[in-house]
């Protein structure tokens, strides 16, 4: 077994840079990931003073911190792209450019091991006094995945010791046992367990144990939030008043605009008066940062979403090390709420804007989808951990709708733009934007993008899981025993699949081939004979035998276009429906359709409806064809796809008669 084997896992992932994706639709979007997105992040993580900053914090150009208090971690997002990417394609000027940024990350750490930019250069006694509101821990997390990165992609550990450095100095921070606090945005918990398993270093894996297991247990939870938010916003004041000094001092010196901008100010003036009461309860009863329950205790997810699922990946990656049933369970139940619950038909969560993150149940109202992109790939990851932990189909079924649904329409076809937040419904106000002050999301589908391979096969004692059906060409190992693998596949277009064996010498191990949710009709033949056990939807199927070389296992997903109808208890979809064609989910832009209002029209339950590969309409989409009454017909595209020919009306529920 290999290295990724933890020791409460049934699975072991199959990792990125064993796998080569070949297929249409992944392939591109590498590629365009790799030449036109990260060249483009870096261009304005340095118009927005990011790396700037880290000049400044290391002493090689004189000047101030600009921007948020959490800008060092989208540079940090990038770096870890940019790693998984020179992982697998040489690219010289690609590898300048982060050699230079990890020698600036470098020359800003503190002698005691603390790096953030916010905090060094301008008010040093501050630090680490704000941990709800404050992001130093979040960063830091970063910090640690992308130096971790960096050291699979090229054996270096030159930002490594940066790392460990900073994770030593917090966990001095940390060592008093009376300390109870807990970070506000959730992720170290996480990449201190990923630091514990590079350097075997277990005082990591107690540090996040420690973080865990400290929510919930704040006393006087409301007074604590109240002094911490007048902290932050007394921080803010500093922090302003400390820049205009400088710049009166220094008035030559060019400031990017945006930069001076705090966008957390205008993004919460934009609320609506219920969202503002609800944005503060759930600051002052500290459900917007998981503070008001232990974890062992909660029942119901709520609060940000982006910081839930981080939260809960590194409660998983906790259970994966050491096996407590509590915490396993309790994954399991949250899960399991959301998903019947609290999730949008993309996939995507975070129901009211305010908070960004949940509200009861069902209620989803389309056009109050605030579903970030990031939340998509934190459930992503999350539902990952626990495919690796349980080996359950249900995580990979998911795991496929976010990947083509929720996290993908955040992702402009070209690679220049993004979403934030995505709606199910849209009057036309909506548009793509190139990059946000708050920049989580671009480098974040970057990162998931360029590390793709992650998500398609993982290792048991007994063989190889398929989990998606990814064109690729890899090798795995079974038993010290080199097997490869060439997976053709035309998804999510049609679903034929044909998966080749090379071998050495015969083997005897089981495959387990992922049987979508979405699938009633499955055909599976090995050498060109029919298999007649079940073939069970949303289930993997196991074929055991004597694997010779050049073995084909050729599989036919059966994908009809589709009108699923909503749950009821979700009050603003009674009546209506959605459309769906294999993994993908359908809606219809006013664009597509210029003789009547999407908004207002009712399709007929039935009637057969059609596809149609349209190879030059918006890079090459299968389309869904169907008529609203004799003399109308309607166009359906891929939800992914809406918005990359400019703003329109938008609806994925639409009346059904």
């Amino acid at each position: 077994m290999d290295d990724n084997k933890r020791p409460y896992n049934k699975l072991s992932y199959v990792p990125f840079f064993k796998i080569k994706i070949t297929d249409d639709f992944w392939a591109t979007r590498q590629k365009i990931n790799r030449e036109v997105s990260i060249p483009r992040q870096l261009e304005q993580l340095e118009e927005d003073h990011h790396i700037t900053n880290f000049r400044v914090a290391a002493g090689v150009k004189n000047g101030t911190h600009l921007g948020e208090f959490y800008f060092d971690s989208d540079l940090y997002k990038w770096l870890e792209a940019a790693f998984y990417i020179l992982h697998m394609h040489k690219d010289n000027n690609l590898e300048k450019k982060v050699n230079e940024i990890v020698d600036l990350i470098v020359k800003a750490q503190l002698k005691d091991g603390y790096v953030n930019t916010f905090y060094s250069p301008r008010f040093i006694e501050k630090r680490f006094t704000n941990f709800p509101f404050m992001h130093e821990l979040y960063c830091a997390g970063h910090l640690i995945q992308a130096a971790i990165a960096q050291y699979k992609a090229n054996g270096s550990k030159e930002l490594l010791k940066v790392a460990e450095k900073f994770a030593n100095f917090i966990a001095k921070v940390f060592q008093n046992k009376k300390n109870k606090e807990v970070p506000g945005h959730e992720e170290i918990e996480m990449a201190l367990i990923e630091l514990f398993r590079i350097t075997k270093k277990r005082d990591y894996l107690i540090l996040s144990r420690k973080l865990i297991n400290n929510r919930g247990h704040i006393s006087g939870l409301t007074a604590y939030v109240i002094r911490k938010y007048l902290n932050f916003n007394q921080t803010l004041k500093v922090a302003k008043k400390v820049n205009d000094i400088f710049k009166k001092k220094k008035p030559n010196l060019n400031y990017s605009k945006r930069g001076e901008e705090y966008e957390v100010t205008d993004f919460y003036s934009d609320l609506t008066l219920n969202e503002k009461i609800k944005f503060i309860l759930s600051i002052l009863n500290g459900k917007c940062f998981q503070l008001n329950i232990p974890v062992r205790e909660i029942v119901d997810p709520e609060g940000h979403a982006v910081r839930a699922m981080y939260l809960f990946c590194g409660v998983a990656d906790l259970y994966s090390e050491l096996g407590d049933q509590s915490l396993l369970n309790v994954l399991q139940r949250i899960w399991l709420k959301i998903v019947k619950g609290k999730m949008y038909i993309s996939g995507g969560i975070g129901s009211i804007k305010g908070i960004e993150g949940f509200q009861k149940d069902f209620k989803l109202r389309n056009e109050k989808s605030y579903s970030e992109t990031c939340a998509a790939i934190g459930f992503l990851m999350w539902s990952w951990r626990l495919l690796q932990i349980t080996g359950h189909c249900k995580y990979a079924d998911l795991i496929e709708r976010l990947l083509y649904n929720a996290m993908l329409v955040g992702y402009s076809i070209d690679g220049r733009k993004y979403f934030y937040s995505n709606p199910l419904v849209s009057y036309g106000q909506e548009e793509r934007k190139e990059w946000f002050l708050c920049a989580c999301c671009p480098p974040n589908v970057a990162r998931i993008i360029a590390s793709l391979g992650n998500y398609i096969y993982s290792m048991s004692e007994k063989g190889i899981w398929i989990h998606q059906y990814i064109g690729n060409e890899s090798q795995v190992t079974l038993h010290n025993n080199t097997i490869k693998i060439e997976l053709k596949s035309n998804f999510p277009w049609n679903g034929m699949v044909k998966i080749k064996l090379g071998l050495d010498k015969n083997r005897n191990f089981s495959i387990f081939l992922r049987v979508p949710q979405w699938c009633i009709n499955t055909t599976l033949t090995v050498n060109g004979k029919k298999y007649y056990g079940p073939l069970t939807p949303g289930k993997y199927v196991e074929i055991i035998r004597n694997w010779i070389d050049k073995d084909l296992i050729e599989l036919n997903f059966e994908m009809v276009p589709r009108l699923l109808e909503s749950d009821p208890r979700i009050k603003s979809n009674r009546g209506k429906g959605v459309l769906s064609y294999g993994p993908l989910i359908y809606c219809l832009e006013q664009k597509d359709n210029k003789n009547f209002d999407i908004l207002n029209m009712k399709i007929p339950r039935d009637q057969d409806f059609e596809i149609s590969h349209e190879p030059n309409l918006l890079d090459g989409i299968t389309i869904i064809k169907g008529h609203i009454s004799d003399e109308e017909k309607f166009i359906a595209i891929p939800y992914y796809a809406w918005n990359n020919r400019g703003s329109t009306k938008m609806q994925v529920w639409n009346k059904v008669i």
